[in-house]
């Protein structure tokens, strides 16, 4: 008895180790925190919203299918790091002008300062990177983890042309 109990107690102080561990570290994607993971989805949404009559960046899977690009060892490194750099610059700009983070913006704020950045060399090529991101994930066959059920292709009435993909593959684009 007593050295079950002496083991569930060795057992216990491993898992509160590991706890500890993983508080203290944030998990990354692809080398972003989910703090900026949560950015690029604000992002991503206020580029592509749902609308009523059209799917957007949540409804089409955009986050899972950039992180799926990005995790893919065919994925250029300079892209991820033109990302953080991105990023890094929106925080800036909104801790510049509003002395808050980016994810605490509202709706005008936000497009106030995405336009503003897309006024830049950067900011347009970054602004452009995502939104070819988002294109991808709208007209992707679902197999790659963008469009489900091939949303994209019914909103705009599009055949997808055939063969299509027989299974799971890596993701081709990017």
């Amino acid at each position: 008895m007593s050295a079950a109990i002496a083991a569930s107690t060795t057992v216990f102080s491993a898992l509160q180790s590991v706890q500890a561990t993983v508080k203290q570290s944030a998990p990354a994607i692809a080398g972003l925190t989910l703090a900026q993971w949560d950015v690029i989805t604000l992002i991503q949404e206020h580029l592509l919203p749902s609308e009523p009559d059209s799917p957007g960046a949540k409804d089409i899977n955009a986050l899972s299918y950039f992180q799926s690009v990005l995790t893919s060892p065919r994925h250029d490194p300079a892209n991820r790091t033109f990302l953080l750099q991105g990023l890094n610059e929106i925080e800036t700009r909104a801790q510049k002008t509003w002395q808050r983070h980016f994810s605490e913006l509202d709706h005008r704020q936000r497009e106030s300062l995405l336009r503003d950045y897309e006024k830049t060399r950067d900011g347009r090529t970054w602004l452009r990177m995502l939104l070819d991101y988002l294109m991808e994930a709208l007209l992707t066959d679902p197999i790659y983890g963008g469009n489900p059920n091939g949303i994209g292709w019914q909103w705009l009435q599009h055949t997808p042309g055939f063969p299509r993909p027989p299974h799971k593959q890596q993701v081709l684009f990017a």
